[in-house]
This record gives C-alpha cells, structure tokens and sequence, in this order.
C-alpha cells in the first residue's frame, strides 16, 4: 500500500535544506511502499515504479 506521508516529507525537506540543496531538486511528494517491483534479475524495475505512481496519481485526479 502506498501513502504520501506529509509528517516524514517535512522532516525530510527540514534536512535537505540544512545541507544546502537546491530548492528545485527538493521532492513534491514523499510515497513509501512496503517494498519496490523488481525486475526477473532482482533490481528496482524502474518501468513498473513509474507505471505504480502514474496509477496512483491518476487515481487521485492529478494531471500526469
């Protein structure tokens, strides 16, 4: 199940901007999932992350 967790991203913002990073490259969003699609050989399948997040943005009505 994912969430957009808004307590953890603020704290996260909070750090990144103590150690100085670009506003721009700070994240919109924080998703944490129980554990990420891999592919046949066991790494992080970005095609099916993205395809996940696509779904859930559509599913929230946001413009993708």
């Amino acid at each position: 199940m994912c969430f957009c967790d808004f307590e953890k991203k603020s704290k996260l913002v909070d750090f990144l901007l103590t150690k100085e990073i670009a506003k721009f490259k700070l994240p919109e969003r924080l998703e944490v999932l129980p554990d990420f699609p891999v592919s046949t050989f066991g790494k992080v399948s970005k095609k099916a992350l993205g395809e996940l997040i696509t779904e859930k943005l559509k599913a929230e009505g946001a413009v993708v």
